[in-house]
């Protein structure tokens, strides 16, 4: 087929399949120039819609037969076809150009970078890369100098698809020239690794002027050249004052350019937007965290986990957890990071961790144990308080090398694990730690916990432990307590006639632990001994094991009046007994009172009940006018009760609260689960309010318990006279009683904060010296409880205030605004719906809101606050009794008597006075039991003598 042939069938081609378009090519072998222009010359014409198909078919097959001619005639037709071809076209001639290239021709093709058509530059920049050169590469470098250059970023393609390493100038260039968007691009080329030079100082230079671009993007680009150009220092340097800017791109590219510097100042800097945020820059500091990766960033992303945004926690774990499980985090130092936060969330999260990653040499706890010798106690108490739970036993083998440490500290910290494991494999280490330890604080925990573990095979050694070593003797008795250990008992009972008592009393509550009724026998000097609690134990345990053991011990004693009236209040469960001149003695029980002794009381009656038990000093103060506090003991029954004397009408009167033996579970009182949760707080003020008799000692007495079984803190209680006593757990407890302890309230309130407390309870709120310790306490970093005698949070915040003079009330009310934590102010009603009483709260925790109505002496709108704050645990006191009424538990008249908005509850009482309940569907009345009291268990009362 010749040349005429070829173009004639190329124009009457009616081709339907690629197939056939490659045929013809085949065909067509012996073309030359001419007849490639010629079949230009038929593929440049527009075709028209119905013969798109073909017309794609014939420019495949002119490509087909025009590569065959590489000739240099042909690249000056096929550019001028660019102008004017479509898209399948140019395609075919950006096929074809580089193999009919010519280099005198360059600069035509080049111009046409100048089109304003954007899909021919685009396809001309693909092509110059194939073709070009040195000319070419100079030739765009001058054009992108050029103002209003419109084919400016396709030409920075070409450039650096050409030589890269050259093209810096250039780019630079289009920095003074380039609109927006074409500056971005030449910063985003100019900090390719691909462009940087062995001296990037000019292009840094360039860059960093810049900066001053008026538009942001320009701006926020620039930052980031200047960080993958520049050195750290003049990173800080150049952009420091770019991170404060009001704008977000800019902010966002001046934390994202510091991944470059894995250096703590970069760390720091990044934790310090981690704080301050907003959202956004959070987002980005965790990732640039990430890309730095060095063991610095834990510190951020732990304050990350603990965000209180949902998508900065979540970001922050998958960083963290990626880090670690890819090797560039320590895995024993991040849970360590972990487990020293505050934040449950956070702590969890290390437990995830641990659980996650495999530990398959078993070398985690041991790298976990080794980083706890360099932390503070309080870490180290945290951190075991989560490795008890996550490794238990295999932590023991590593345990007990602590033992062995020079340092005190460490070993206190070692024993005291091993004391929570309570593993018999750990048994040995503990018995020799405590025969020898030079510390008796390691001793002593040593053998708590060889009693804790209970092998009754080490009660030999804690036999001659205690042989010789006198002063571990109590600590001994109360582990074979622990233990039972039945081999021991000759010798325990041996120490019944030891000279010290306390060692007697121990002993004694030992051998009832192990309950072994054959020493019966030995107990016959114990019951007739001085000291009432040595007494009441040993007919105890006589009464246990059966007078048959030893019939020689007598145990009945006469019981004085004033005990068998207290005995009677404490069998009927009453709350007190009242004793005053001229009358019969009252029992306080149910908010009720009721006579229960059978004659009036004289006046001298009353003194000789009374007088015997006070010290000359309280004499002193009772015939100068003031009241007395004491706590007094019924030995035989081990009853204990807070005394109130003071004089009236009449002469001398008492009141003995009694005192409950078992500390109040905080479960079981009826408490809201925030107010459970102040008992966790670390540090403020937190106030229990209410009547006389509405259980504020026993609220406090159940957060003081709770934290001691639960947290190992210092608490010191400051009470007149102490109630509830609080047995060593978890925490350690001072209890101190004024006028006992303590010579006065003030000498205790000033010595308290150099007994390095952790915990300050201060039984009563009374007075100035007493309100100014609790706050200053509480702003000092303390965890302060209280009781004080107000009705309302409101009434309370207004209580305190107003105890100071007019001039300290204005920063007294900033001071409370910053260290209260919680007001609890409580009823105790009678119920209506059984007997017994129900408790009433009202609940206001210190939120932002009413901090900042305290500090501007806005009490009075509390109310309103705390009535719109329920989701976070807040509770009215009007609202709870309108609860309790509508349930059905109160009546209401006695809702209306406490209620503060009286008009809320006229209707119920209304009702009440009509003979219901206050609620609705009312209970049936109890049975009456008469006037008397109920039958105490000792039968009736004789008459007073």
């Amino acid at each position: 087929m010749n040349g005429r042939d070829i173009v004639a069938r190329f124009r009457a081609a009616t081709w339907r399949t690629t197939e056939e378009a490659e045929a013809f090519a085949a065909e067509a072998a012996e073309v030359t120039v001419p007849e490639v222009l010629k079949l230009l010359e038929v593929v440049q014409a527009k075709p028209s819609p119905a013969e798109a198909g073909l017309y794609r078919l014939r420019v495949h097959a002119f490509q087909r037969v025009a590569e065959r001619v590489p000739d240099k005639t042909l690249f000056v037709p096929y550019v001028r076809a660019l102008r004017g071809g479509d898209g399948t076209l140019r395609t075919a001639l950006a096929h074809l150009l580089p193999k009919a290239n010519n280099v005198s021709e360059h600069l035509g093709l080049v111009a046409l970078l100048r089109s304003p058509d954007a899909a021919l530059r685009q396809c001309v920049a693909g092509v110059l890369p194939s073709v070009g050169g040195k000319t070419v590469f100079d030739a765009m470098g001058e054009m992108l100098r050029e103002s209003g250059f419109v084919g400016r970023s396709e030409a920075m393609d070409a450039l650096l698809a050409i030589a890269p390493q050259h093209a810096a100038p250039a780019l630079t260039g289009v920095l003074e020239v380039g609109t927006p968007g074409e500056k971005v691009k030449a910063l985003g080329h100019l900090t390719e690794p691909r462009c940087i030079g062995r001296d990037p100082a000019p292009t840094l230079k360039a860059v960093a002027a810049a900066l001053h671009d008026p538009n942001e993007s320009v701006v926020a680009a620039a930052i980031g050249g200047v960080a993958a150009l520049g050195a750290e220092e003049e990173y800080f340097r150049m952009v420091a004052s770019f991170f404060d800017s009001k704008s977000l791109a800019i902010v966002r590219a001046c934390v994202d350019g510091l991944r470059h510097f894995a250096s703590p100042r970069a760390v720091g800097a990044l934790h310090r937007k981690l704080r301050a945020g907003p959202n956004a820059v959070r987002l980005a500091v965790l990732d640039a965290l990430e890309a730095i990766g060095t063991a610095d960033v834990l510190a951020p992303l732990v304050d990350g986990l603990g965000h209180t945004q949902l998508a900065v926690r979540t970001r922050a774990g998958e960083v963290l957890s990626r880090l670690s499980a890819a090797g560039k985090l320590d895995l024993a130092r991040t849970v360590i990071w972990l487990l020293r936060s505050r934040d449950v969330n956070v702590r969890r999260m290390a437990v995830e961790l641990v659980q996650t990653v495999r530990d398959p040499d078993g070398e985690l706890w041991p790298k976990l144990l080794g980083h706890l010798r360099d932390e503070d106690w309080w870490v180290r108490e945290r951190v075991m308080d989560a490795l008890v739970g996550m490794a238990g036993e295999p932590l023991v083998r590593h345990l007990v090398g602590f033992l062995n440490d020079p340092s005190e500290i460490v070993r206190r910290f070692g024993v005291d694990a091993l004391l929570r494991l309570k593993s018999p494999q750990s048994l040995g280490a503990l018995v020799r730690t405590a025969g020898s330890d030079p510390d008796w604080w390691v001793r002593e925990r040593a053998i708590e916990a060889v009693g804790a573990i209970g092998d009754q095979r080490a009660a030999p050694h804690l036999v001659d432990i205690m042989i010789r070593n006198p002063p571990l003797q109590l600590v001994c008795l109360d582990a074979l307590a622990a233990m039972k250990a039945r081999s021991a008992v000759q010798r325990i009972t041996g120490l019944l006639g030891s000279e010290d008592s306390d060692i007697q009393l121990a002993a004694l509550r030992c051998l009832g632990a192990i309950d072994d009724p054959s020493v019966g026998s030995s107990l016959a000097t114990i019951v007739r001994h001085p000291r009432a609690s040595l007494r009441a134990l040993a007919r105890e345990l006589v009464e246990r094991w059966g007078q048959a053991a030893s019939p020689e011990i007598v145990v009945d004693q006469p019981i004085p009046f004033l005990d068998q009236l207290l005995i009677a209040v404490a069998g009927a469960e009453g709350d007190d007994l009242i004793v005053a001149p001229g009358r019969r003695p009252l029992m306080k029980r149910m908010g009720g009172v009721t006579p229960i002794g059978a004659m009036p009381l004289t006046a001298e009656k009353v003194q000789g009940l009374v007088v015997p038990h006070l010290t000359g000093r309280q004499l002193m103060d009772l015939e100068a006018g003031r009241e007395v506090d004491f706590s007094y003991r019924v030995e035989s029954e081990n009853l204990r009760f807070r005394v109130n004397v003071f004089q009236q009408l009449g002469g001398m009167a008492a009141v003995f609260r009694l005192i409950r033996a078992s500390l109040p579970d905080i479960d079981k009182l009826g408490l809201p689960p925030v107010v459970r949760g102040l008992a966790e707080m670390p540090h403020g003020l937190v106030l229990v309010g209410g009547p006389t008799g509405s259980g504020k000692s026993t609220t406090l007495a159940a957060l003081i318990d709770h934290i001691n079984r639960t947290s190992r803190r210092h608490i010191v209680t400051l009470e007149d006279p102490i109630e509830a006593v609080h047995p060593r757990r978890e925490s350690l407890v001072n209890q101190r009683e004024v006028g006992t302890h303590t010579g006065s309230f003030a000498n205790a309130l000033r010595a308290t904060l150099r007994q390095d407390p952790d915990v300050i309870l201060v039984g009563e709120m009374r007075d100035l010296p007493t309100i100014s310790f609790a706050v200053t306490a509480a702003e000092t970093g303390h965890l302060v409880f209280g009781t004080i005698h107000t009705v309302s949070a409101a009434g309370t915040i207004d209580r305190l205030i107003g105890a100071f003079p007019a001039s300290q009330q204005d920063h007294v009310r900033s001071l409370i605004a910053g260290s209260l934590r919680a007001v609890v102010c409580q009823f105790l009603m009678p119920r209506a719906d059984g007997p017994g009483r129900v408790l009433a709260l009202e609940v206001m925790l210190n939120s932002d809101a009413i901090a900042n109505l305290i500090r501007k002496a806005k009490a009075f709108q509390i109310p309103s606050i705390i009535a719109t704050s329920r989701e976070q645990g807040m509770q009215l006191m009007d609202t709870e009794l309108m609860r309790l009424l509508k349930e059905g538990k109160i009546r209401g008249e006695d809702a209306y008597s406490k209620a503060l908005s009286k008009k809320d509850f006229e209707a119920f009482a209304a009702d009440a006075g009509q003979g219901g309940s206050g609620g609705p569907n009312p209970p049936p009345a109890p049975p009456s039991r008469g006037a008397g009291a109920p039958t105490p268990p000792r039968g009736s009362l004789p008459r007073p003598s």
